[in-house]
């Protein structure tokens, strides 16, 4: 069978190649389309971790993060 086979690639290229999908990748794509609910996923993350490090987690505040998490 004729399959497509790539051409191994030197390190310079692959390193090229690489920064070239990097420049095009935005992370911040659902930030900018949803900013409500990454807000408040982000308020409700940080009351998690600073209730988690303590020791004491409410069960309800869990609920409420992956219902703002869906919403994503």
């Amino acid at each position: 069978m004729d399959r497509y086979t790539a051409k191994p690639q030197t390190v310079i290229e692959a390193k090229q190649q690489l920064r070239v999908v990097t420049r095009q990748t935005d992370y911040l794509t659902p930030v900018k389309s949803h900013p409500v609910a990454s807000v408040g996923a982000a308020f409700m993350a940080g009351m998690l971790l600073q209730n988690a490090g303590k020791g004491r987690l409410p069960p309800g505040l869990l609920s409420v993060g992956l219902q703002l998490l869906k919403k994503l």
